[in-house]
């Protein structure tokens, strides 16, 4: 996320942590005008709030101090990530084993709105690709969505758990192998795809892939050897 989106998620967990639980968060416009955002930034932090079981978004009602067990799960998991290499490899088998569930249960659970928020966060991505931290923010937008058409609230939290330590990204695929940015965005689209079709067996396969290290690092060798032949 960016500086912004982070601070606003921060300024917003601290004042939770001194309110009750069921009390009301000030109105969205009270709040854009406190801390001088933009509607839309505000509504960003306010989803991951929910996400990480901080707030409970009511439609039309406004946003309510929760139970506080989901985020602690949150943090606990977040205490583990380091940003060294050697972590990083070790989130992204945790990753696997998670979102591969994740994909199949979406394949079964997704609804028509689910899927065409996906689309429309691809194409999205499509005219981002050149730009990497424009790009990884709606990476982290594409797999939330998929966690959240699982329809199982728990996903949602593990993944953004993953994603975020600290207000922080971790561990994004074209991060780490940027040689391999094309293939990994035509990954999403075959997950996607996948799900529409409600197609478990693809959906585990082209996940698989996704994931596939070793398939990344020959990708990326290919194109340096590929360009000191140039």
């Amino acid at each position: 996320m960016d500086y912004l989106y982070a601070d606003i998620y921060k300024k917003l967990e601290e004042k939770i942590k001194n309110m009750e639980v069921g009390e009301k968060l000030p109105s969205e416009r009270a709040m854009v005008q406190e801390y001088g955002v933009s509607r839309n930034v505000l509504r960003e932090a306010l989803v991951l709030l929910s996400e990480r079981g901080l707030i409970e978004i009511r439609p039309g009602k406004g946003s309510y101090v929760t139970n506080q067990q989901k985020a602690s799960l949150a943090k606990h998991f977040g205490s583990f990530f380091e940003t060294d290499r050697e972590s990083k490899m070790k989130v992204l088998e945790v990753r696997e084993v998670l979102e591969l569930a994740m994909f199949e249960k979406a394949a079964l659970n997704a609804t028509e709105d689910d899927i065409r928020i996906m689309e429309e966060i691809y194409h999205q991505m499509e005219e981002n690709l050149s730009m990497m931290a424009g790009y990884g923010n709606l990476d982290l937008k594409l797999h939330m969505q998929i966690a959240r058409a699982t329809h199982n609230e728990i996903f949602p939290i593990l993944v953004s758990t993953l994603y975020e330590s600290s207000g922080q990204r971790i561990v994004f695929m074209e991060e780490m192998f940027p040689e391999a940015m094309k293939s990994i965005h035509r990954d999403h689209l075959g997950i996607i795809q996948a799900i529409k079709r409600r197609d478990v067996k693809m959906v585990r396969k082209v996940g698989k892939r996704h994931f596939d290290v070793d398939r990344y690092v020959l990708l990326s060798m290919d194109d340096i050897n590929g360009k000191k032949d140039v």
